[in-house]
């Protein structure tokens, strides 16, 4: 398997939005390790703390003409949840690490193969909200 990546989406000023159906996910700096085929864990920034979504990098890194998150990647999905069926960032974590601590200090964090099945099957098993 490639790398996995949690990577959040919003910001605390701008939270993720309820659906969330953008096609790429973008950067304020430029993604060293992130490449075509990797996995990405998205992560709503705000009050919910929860993952809602998987995809696979379906592009290199390009420019995305936006001056705050000049860099972007392509992505598709295999689960997509609205954000009120997301999943808590607790349930995704390990002993080994609170990844809600993780997420506070970066943008983007690499998942170990635990942290991302865990992540994975708890999405596919999330029941999904009726219309929030």
């Amino acid at each position: 398997m490639n790398a996995a990546w949690l990577k959040l989406i919003g910001t605390t000023e701008d939270p993720c939005p309820e659906v969330y159906e953008r096609t790429y996910a973008d950067f304020a700096k430029r993604p060293r390790h992130v490449t075509l085929g990797d996995r990405m864990i998205l992560y709503a920034v705000g009050g919910r703390k929860c993952v809602f979504a998987d995809a696979e990098v379906t592009s290199e890194i390009y420019g995305s003409g936006r001056r705050r998150w000049p860099y972007r990647v392509d992505l598709r999905y295999s689960v997509n949840l609205p954000i009120s069926s997301g999943v808590h960032i607790d349930k995704v974590s390990t002993p080994r690490r609170d990844l809600l601590k993780s997420v506070r200090q970066a943008s983007y964090v690499k998942l170990a193969p635990e942290e991302y099945n865990r992540a994975v099957n708890r999405l596919r098993a999330a029941p999904r909200s009726s219309g929030a």
